[in-house]
């Protein structure tokens, strides 16, 4: 495939995007006819864009007379392209990522190939390095937002939280490309490793997890083939271990596709009844459930139905997992577009959806019985201060803590707690409460 065609799918992804798209989705649909490779040179370049648009940015801004602001989002996109190529893509020439920049604009934005030209030309020849962004000492928020590549109301919500230095950990742990985790549903890690490696594939235990790490590249399609798993990270895997329910009961999980935590309850030997609203994330959940099905696991026991969890229409549950909708920050190394999309409103839009959710929850369930609350965030409002305020509203319910994990994932008040920079994964957390009267 030529070079600027490859080009012009990431511009179509980058433009997807900004149009409100999920960037897998937009990947997924854009590269469904590229060879592995292609895939990948794509993949390379439209998620390191969103993972470090904001450095790009700031480079790009300093060349623009009237600022990077006044530039049309289709001609910025085009000039993310070629800066990030220029100084990212190791062994590419400057001339030639500059080149096939100006090609790109002449297919989406022909008026603008001179100002896309001089631009890139002038924020080449500069110094790409940590030094040219602004001071950590001296103004640590703008150095955290630029060279760290994050919004700044995001970094200095984080900074009124942790310190400095936990808070460049962090930002630097959302910055990585992540590894491919599988969640071991019916071996113990260590025998799935050891199964591996006799392969030529060599993986190592993620300690306190159920997980593994594949280390050798392409080895994904074989893994799988060879060990009872499915790709999870091992901040979401943590979540049905941490539920604690007893072997054998019926668990409904809601908002449950694609499916991960459905599969990882119905491996511990639970009757799952799955709900989502989504239809089209119900079938990736069947297709999911039925790969593993395929896999000598025909005993997973399964129901999957369309629900709206705001008004569920289910009877009495003793164990309900809800995994809600979330602003995701404890994903950005793994979504690392969803930075540039959430803002301050859509944190408390989801907080009152949350807590609406809860409530909703807390009439299914009798007394004795388990709500476990879930999300994939690291903000407070979402996980402890939600909570607290479910507990408020709910004093039949108390909190208690899950036994099923390790204490380290665990916060004081038994709640999981899991942050990517303490743990080299996504972020997650959970609260188990039981309702005593």
């Amino acid at each position: 495939m030529a070079l600027t065609q490859s080009r012009k799918i990431v511009w179509n992804i980058l433009s997807a995007v900004r149009r409100g798209r999920r960037i897998d989705r937009s990947f997924k649909e854009e590269t469904a006819t590229l060879v592995q490779k292609e895939k990948a040179w794509c993949r390379e370049m439209a998620y390191g864009i969103q993972r470090f648009r904001g450095r790009i940015d700031y480079l790009l801004d300093l060349n623009i007379r009237r600022g990077l602001g006044s530039v049309d989002p289709a001609v910025k996109d085009v000039l993310r392209i070629g800066l990030y190529e220029t100084f990212y893509m190791h062994g590419v020439p400057q001339y030639a990522a500059v080149s096939q920049a100006v090609e790109l604009a002449k297919k989406v934005a022909k008026s603008a190939t001179g100002f896309v030209n001089a631009v890139l030309r002038s924020s080449a020849n500069k110094n790409s390095g940590q030094e040219s962004f602004p001071d950590k000492t001296v103004d640590p928020v703008a150095y955290l937002s630029t060279w760290g590549s994050h919004p700044d109301w995001l970094v200095k919500r984080w900074l009124s939280r942790w310190s400095f230095e936990e808070v460049c950990h962090l930002v630097d742990a959302n910055n990585q490309i992540p590894p491919i985790f599988l969640n071991c549903l019916q071996d113990d890690p260590d025998e799935a490793v050891a199964r591996l490696r006799r392969s030529g594939i060599t993986a190592e235990e993620v300690g306190g997890t159920s997980c593994i790490m594949l280390k050798t590249p392409g080895s994904l399609e074989k893994a799988m083939t060879l060990t009872s798993s499915m790709v999870q990270d091992p901040a979401a895997a943590l979540i049905p271990a941490y539920m604690d329910i007893e072997v054998g009961d019926r668990v409904v999980d809601f908002c449950a596709a694609p499916g991960g935590k459905t599969m990882a309850l119905a491996a511990k030997g639970h009757s799952v009844l799955a709900i989502d609203r989504s239809f089209d994330r119900l079938k990736l959940l069947e297709s999911n459930l039925r790969r593993l099905r395929g896999s000598a696991n025909d005993s997973f026991l399964v129901q999957i139905v369309q629900g709206d969890v705001y008004q569920p229409t289910i009877a009495e549950s003793k164990a309900i997992l809800v995994d809600v909708p979330c602003t995701g920050t404890g994903t950005l190394r793994r979504n690392p577009d969803i930075r540039w999309k959430i803002t301050q409103e859509n944190l408390n839009e989801m907080v009152d959806r949350q807590a609406k959710i809860l409530d909703s929850m807390a009439k299914l369930i009798p007394i004795g019985g388990i709500l476990v609350y879930s999300t994939c965030s690291l903000e407070l409002e979402e996980n402890n201060y939600q909570v607290r305020n479910f507990l408020r509203r709910h004093p039949c319910f108390q909190l208690e803590s899950g036994k099923g994990v390790d204490r380290g994932h665990l916060d004081s008040e038994g709640q999981l707690s899991v942050v990517p920079q303490k743990f080299g994964f996504d972020g997650s957390f959970a609260a188990r409460m039981r309702r005593i009267s």
